[in-house]
């Protein structure tokens, strides 16, 4: 009974060791083949080629700023400040309406026009040729000279020649120089400016001719 015990306690013990055994081997098989799929599928990844990495988004250009427009500047108000009241003395004008037309205004009359009155000859015709007979200068009648003589005779105010000038000449010197001879022989009327007399000028031609 005790060696059937024992047999059959060895038995067991040799089945049990041989499930352990059949264990151990079947890990063993399965780590190594785990590890030589891991090291196969390490190899085939470094081998893959990667995909080229995507190209990068093209920019997107921002349309342009529209164009500014003209904007008003806003409106300010002027600010408000307070005036001090004026006190002093005013100076408006103040204007009183008279009932009383205004006084006519005086008009100057006008100047009343002077009277002038130029001189004139008073001695007669026959006192001129008698002048003019006695200032016929001796040497003219012998060489037959003759000639006219307008001379510018000024008059004093008691109708006397005051003076003599020759404005154009007669041709000859001698006959040029009997003209104030036959003026100083003659009377005039002297020039007047409203009545009263002045010395004044006269233009007079004096004519020499023999007879």
């Amino acid at each position: 009974m005790n060696q059937y015990s024992s047999a059959a306690t060895g038995r067991r013990s040799a089945v049990f060791a041989a499930i352990i055994g059949l264990h151990f081997l079947f890990y063993l098989a399965l780590v190594s083949g785990l590890a030589r799929d891991a090291l196969q599928l390490v190899q085939d990844v470094g081998i893959i080629d990667l995909p080229p990495p995507p190209p990068p988004p093209e920019e997107l250009k921002e349309p342009p700023p529209p164009p500014p427009t003209d904007v008003p500047p806003p409106v300010v108000p002027p600010p408000l400040i307070d005036l001090p009241a004026f006190t002093g003395p005013t100076t408006a004008i103040t204007a009183k309406v008279s009932d009383k037309p205004p006084p006519p205004k005086v008009v100057a009359p006008p100047p009343r026009p002077v009277q002038v009155v130029p001189p004139s000859l008073k001695s007669s015709p026959r006192s001129l040729a008698s002048a003019l007979n006695s200032c016929y200068p001796s040497a003219s009648r012998r060489l037959n000279e003759e000639g006219r003589v307008v001379v510018v005779v000024t008059i004093g105010t008691n109708g006397k020649m005051a003076g003599v000038q020759v404005s154009q000449s007669s041709g000859f010197s001698r006959l040029d120089g009997a003209a104030e001879c036959v003026l100083r022989k003659l009377t005039f009327n002297p020039g007047t400016r409203d009545g009263q007399a002045v010395e004044a000028q006269a233009t007079m031609p004096i004519t020499f001719r023999l007879e």
